[in-house]
């Protein structure tokens, strides 16, 4: 069952993890700035400010530490746990369109450190992803991009998935953990235009299922490693935009939404819910 947590609506939710050190839920509302924290203990399913930006939040990831890296349209900072915007510390930086509202858009870490995350403009043209590791400059791994979306690896770390939400489409590449590079694409799941669902954030479980918040009808599907449906969950909102695994087991499912462009809840709304399904901890950045 679907349980609706106590958060102002979002504009943009979205990019939940699962912070293990202080068994909390983390999730943004990127154009507010804002990330918000959740007990999943907390029955009241009251959700706390973690962090307050003046920058929108296009996406997050953690440290070894648990710490925060924070991709915004002014760089890429660490900013410690718990602490305000007084304390990011400028770790990357490369060029923003600002005049294109050109801005980070999702992030994942792959099992060597490095941050990947991609760049999205207003027009939903020219997006790039993008990889970061320490020690190293910002190099491209993709170009041309509509609305880099949902990313995520099987747990061999062999493939990558990569959404790109302007095309409805789920791709894979081959992923070369050593070097940090891709190859190989092939489509995974392209979405029709019949019942206005695109996909957007994602997450992999244990068993190298897909799971996809499909934006436009209110719906995050499971796809088996064929690309075959095997769950879907339907939420209130038609704007469903990420989900990801946590609690003590990883059997905690969290959903976010967005009510941009919209009259508001239940679009912006935030859902967890129990899942007979087993998510695996999200890589971090080293």
């Amino acid at each position: 069952m679907l349980k609706q947590l106590n958060v102002p609506t979002c504009v943009l939710g979205e990019g939940p993890l699962w912070h293990e050190e202080t068994k909390e839920f983390v999730f943004a509302d990127i154009i507010s700035g804002i990330l918000y924290a959740y007990d999943p203990t907390d029955a009241s399913l009251e959700c706390r400010v973690l962090l307050k930006s003046k920058y929108q939040l296009g996406a997050f990831v953690f440290d070894e530490m648990g710490d925060l890296i924070v991709l915004t349209e002014g760089g890429v900072f660490h900013c410690p746990y718990g602490k305000d915007e007084s304390h990011f510390t400028l770790l990357f930086s490369i060029h923003m369109d600002a005049s294109s509202g050109e801005r980070f858009n999702d992030a994942i870490c792959d099992a060597a450190g490095r941050i990947i995350s991609g760049t999205k403009k207003e027009q939903n043209t020219e997006g790039t992803l993008w990889i970061f590791e320490t020690g190293k400059e910002p190099r491209v791994l993709l170009t041309d991009l509509e609305i880099t979306n949902g990313m995520g690896f099987t747990k061999d770390h062999k493939t990558f998935y990569h959404t790109d939400s302007g095309k409805r489409t789920i791709y894979q590449y081959d992923y070369d953990l050593e070097t940090g590079s891709i190859s190989n694409q092939r489509v995974f799941v392209t979405l029709t235009s019949d019942d206005g669902a695109v996909p957007d954030g994602m997450t992999v479980d244990q068993l190298d299922n897909i799971w996809s918040a499909c934006w436009g009808n209110g719906t995050v599907n499971c796809y088996a490693p064929d690309g075959t449906v095997i769950n879907s969950i339907e939420v209130s909102a038609t704007q469903s935009s990420s989900l990801t695994f946590g609690g003590e087991a990883y059997t905690t499912l969290l959903i976010t939404s967005a009510a941009v462009g919209t009259s508001g809840a239940p679009n912006g709304n935030i859902w967890i819910t129990s899942c007979d399904f087993v998510g695996k901890k999200e890589y971090r950045m080293k």
